[in-house]
């Protein structure tokens, strides 16, 4: 069993080590759905390396941040890559509701997802799940309280600049 388990892992760490190329664009921008009415714009630093950096406005405030994001290729699924990575993230809102009002956010951000663009016209779209652990905010409580949110993700659809 354990040679089965060690061989498993060393397979795939091979894999996610021997990709040769694993974005299909250099640069794109869109929007991201799930964050509010946000922009994006993701740029390749090299074959598998990305940054993503984002902002807009979400809930009567604002969403802002930066993602760096490595790229695994998805050998059977031609186009497909799935990623992973870490960042920062700034929100702002305002609930409307007494003690709550311009409530802001700075969290620390982990991020995986899977990243596809098309041959046929110059789009990529991409999902993911970026839990995150909230470093500063501005609630006022004397008391303890979950500082992790792991409801946040995208969908993104992005125009394809440069492949």
């Amino acid at each position: 069993m354990k040679k089965i388990t060690f061989t498993l892992l060393l397979a795939f760490a091979f894999l996610l080590t021997n990709n040769m190329n694993a974005q299909e664009y250099k640069s794109a921008v869109g929007v991201k759905l799930g964050y509010g009415l946000v922009g994006t714009y993701k740029m390749f630093l090299n074959d598998k390396a990305a940054i993503d950096v984002f902002g807009g406005i979400r809930w009567g405030g604002l969403a802002a941040g930066a993602y760096y994001l490595m790229h695994n290729e998805i050998p059977s699924v031609d186009k497909l890559s799935w990623y992973w990575g870490g960042g920062v993230s700034f929100t702002t809102w305002d609930y409307g509701v007494s003690g709550l009002d311009n409530y802001y956010e700075l969290g620390i951000s982990g991020v995986i997802g899977l990243d596809y663009s098309f041959d046929e016209f110059p789009l990529n779209v991409s999902v993911d799940w970026a839990p995150t652990f909230v470093v500063v905010d501005s609630w006022d409580y004397s008391g303890t309280y979950n500082r992790f949110r792991s409801g946040y993700g995208a969908l993104s659809a992005r125009y394809i600049l440069k492949r």
